[in-house]
Parts: structure tokens; sequence; C-alpha cells
């Protein structure tokens, strides 16, 4: 079976890798599109695109500011993927944004979107063109209670499909690269905010407060726009990208503050506790994360009693296995479920 299977940014590319690494084991086909954003090509080349039956193809670009978002990103991307795409077979088609799911529409193959977000603007065309559109979020939201019965809500978020016990464990090898010890680091990523995400978010957030962290705790810095590295402390630790086992780095670290919300969610699921300094407050995936583990933002805690709570925190080891045991209890596998949604159409091949 050939499987189109489309990425737009990191946290996308970590949601369908199990599955990709499943079908590849499968002997099956992949086509994996992916959008030239930052280090995303080079990762996905870096780490799938030496599997048997995996092919990594660059489609369209993110050069990180809004006329790139709103033209290479989406207007030209559609007809890239129409052109790239309508002669070659595909059997089904995998994707949280809109795009891949027109070619899917046109050439009447099974569609699939998994996003987390409810409030996008693809939202309405995801409803238009998928045959399911789901939303890892725990809890259904008011806004679908009344959508049509292609819109789906599964009880998990999107970063379990990488981070569940079953696929993720963790290395503590990888903190020799970097010289520190487990729980006694800092991880910070500051993301670029020249996007539709975070658009009226300000820029730096993490940068205005680096003077309020612990003193002596080392901090591993994630960087998206490495120019600005001279502006923040000289002693905190740039990580370049791509890293050995960034979600390892994560899951040892003391605790965790991002300005994008995708990696604070994927702290918190890893037991670790994480803080997001953004604005996107009442998205349904950071709610669920707030109540199944412990995600905090400007809403929930000040971020000064916060950073004061970790520097004193001693018990989060024995802490993050009793979370991450009671998450895997409580979340749907979505792994097993899109690949069962493969195994429905080989079945119907095979009739």
């Amino acid at each position: 079976m050939v499987v189109l299977i489309d990425v737009c940014h990191t946290p996308q590319f970590n949601f369908y890798k199990p599955l990709v690494k499943r079908l590849s084991d499968s002997g099956d086909t992949v086509l994996l599109t992916v959008m030239n954003r930052g280090r995303l090509l080079k990762i996905a080349n870096h780490e799938v695109g030496d599997w048997p039956g995996v092919e990594v193809v660059k489609m369209g670009n993110h050069r990180l500011n809004r006329l790139s978002v709103i033209f290479e990103s989406n207007f030209l991307r559609i007809f890239q993927m129409l052109f790239w795409g309508f002669n070659k077979h595909i059997d089904i088609v995998y994707g949280n944004g809109f795009i891949p799911h027109i070619l899917g529409w046109l050439k009447r193959i099974p569609r699939y979107a998994f996003d987390d977000d409810p409030d996008t603007i693809d939202f309405t065309p995801k409803k238009w063109f998928c045959t399911e559109s789901n939303y890892c979020l725990w809890k259904e939201p008011e806004k679908l209670k009344n959508s049509p019965s292609n819109v789906k809500v599964l009880k998990s978020l999107k970063e379990w499909a990488y981070l569940s016990p079953s696929v993720f464990k963790p290395n503590a090898g990888v903190l020799k690269t970097y010289n520190v010890e487990p729980k006694e680091y800092i991880f910070v990523r500051e993301v670029t905010v020249g996007t539709i995400n975070y658009a009226g978010q300000q820029a730096d957030s993490i940068l205005q407060i680096a003077d309020k962290f612990p003193k002596g705790r080392k901090v591993l810095l994630s960087l998206e726009k490495k120019d600005k590295k001279n502006q923040y402390p000289k002693d905190w630790i740039l990580l370049q990208e791509p890293l050995e086992d960034v979600h390892s780095l994560i899951y040892y670290s003391a605790g965790l503050i991002s300005s994008g919300d995708s990696m604070a969610r994927e702290a918190a699921l890893l037991g670790v506790p994480s803080y997001y300094l953004g604005i996107r407050f009442d998205m349904p995936a950071n709610e669920a994360a707030n109540k199944v583990a412990d995600l905090q933002n400007q809403k929930t805690m000040p971020v000064e009693k916060w950073l004061d709570r970790l520097a004193k925190d001693n018990d989060s080891a024995e802490r993050q296995i009793e979370m991450r045991k009671y998450i895997n209890e409580t979340f749907t596998d979505v792994n097993d479920y899109m690949f069962k949604l493969i195994l429905k159409e080989k079945n119907k091949e095979r009739e």
C-alpha cells in the first residue's frame, strides 16, 4: 500500500514518525512530503530518509515570516502538491493540514487528518475534504459538539503518539554530550512569532525573563532563530538541531519553559514540570495538558512562582513515573488507531 503522509513542522513529523516506522517494517510505501521549514527537512532526511520504502519529498517553503506563510506555505503549496501527486499512485492520505486532502479528494481515496486545534483557519476545509477530521483533545470541546459525523475527537493528545511508554524509552546517555545530570538543568525553547499561530505574541518572551531563572541551574537552550544566541545569557548551552534525542533531554530536565505550546505539552506528557509562556491559553489541547499533566501558563500560575517552585522541587523523578502511568491508562493509543485505518483499507482491497 502507498501512504501519503504530509508534515509541515517538527511536532507533526514526530507525530507520524512511529506510523512511518510501522509502515516501513510492514513493507508498505510511504511518500513523506515535508515542508522546507527551519531544520525540518534536514531532520526528516536524517531520521527516516534511509528507511525501506520511505521517500522524503520536499514540498513547499516556510521562511519564518508571515508573507511566506500566506503565499509559499499555503497558496503556492496547494498547486505544488497537486502537480506532484495527481498522477502518482496513492492509496490513502494522512496529514494535519488541508492541502494533502485536496489531492486525496480529487483522487477519490481515503483521507484522514489529525490535529489538536479546532480553532485554526483550516478547520472548515478539512471538514469538507477529509474522510475523517480527527482532533486529539482528550475531551470534546463545545465547538465540536454539533459538528458533522466526519469530525471526531480522540481521547488523547497528539504528542502521545510518540511519547507513550510503548514508543518512547528515555536514554540518559544523551546527557553526556552537554555535561549535565538528570533533574539538574532547565530546558528552554524559544520560538519565532512570525507564523499564523503566534500572531500577536510578543517576540523573545523568554529572553525578557532570563534574569529570573534560578541561579546555579544549567540551561539548555533550543532557539528557533539561532542568530539571536548572543542576546541570551552566555552560560546557556545552545542546542544544534538535528538533536540525537531531544525528548530524552526534556525527560531528564528539572523543568521546561517554552514560548511555543507544542514543546510545552510534550514536556507535560513526559511528566516534566512545564510552563507555556505564550498567548494560546484557551486552546483545548493546552487545557487538556493542564488537567491531565503539569502544564502551567500565565493564567494558571505567575512565571516567577513557577521558577521559584522549580528551584525547590526535590521529588520530580518519582512524581514523573506516576504521572506517565496515569496518562497511559487514560489516553487512546493513537498509533494503533491510525494503523487500523490502513489495515481496514487493505482488507477492502482483498475483498
